[in-house]
């Protein structure tokens, strides 16, 4: 085959990219959840399962109250996530129709800790105490990815939509 056939291709290739694109192109939901899926390549990773919620009842492990008056501040709220030597507290407060993660992290390496999210990867810069504070969160689905500090293994927090 020629340079030129070659050059060829790639020219109807690209053409017909740009028509389907416009006749038919996919639909808005599509490219989020798509980058949802990139995410799952890392299938060896264990994951530290949701074990409290307080948006919702999740039964014998949700959360108990613990002061005399409960808390009713608008838009926050409390997950709590437990699995492969980690553990995750984290509240998520509502600022301005944007999100602020406040978290503890116990049994993972400081240096190694991610936000994802669907369209979006970003290190979380975590204390000698395993505190932590991410500002200006997108509303969607969520998740932490860190290293455990006893085994090193990659581990990951269920997906939650904030």
């Amino acid at each position: 085959m020629s340079p030129e056939d070659t050059r060829w291709q790639q020219d109807v290739l690209v053409a017909c990219r740009r028509i389907a694109a416009a006749l038919d192109p996919p639909p808005g939901h599509l490219l989020p959840a798509a980058r949802a899926a990139f995410l799952l390549r890392a299938l060896d990773t264990e994951i530290a399962l949701l074990i409290a919620d307080t948006s919702v009842e999740l039964g014998v492990d949700a959360y108990e109250p613990v002061r005399a008056e409960p808390e009713t501040a608008p838009g926050r709220w409390l997950l709590s996530f437990e699995g492969g030597g980690i553990a995750v507290e984290l509240e998520i407060e509502t600022r301005d129709g944007r999100l602020r993660l406040i978290g503890l992290l116990s049994g993972a390496a400081a240096g190694d800790c991610f936000l994802e999210s669907a369209g979006d990867c970003r290190p979380v810069d975590v204390d000698e105490l395993g505190r932590f504070l991410v500002e200006d969160v997108s509303h969607g689905p969520i998740r932490l990815r860190c290293r455990s500090v006893d085994s090193g293994r990659v581990i990951t927090t269920a997906w939650v939509t904030v």
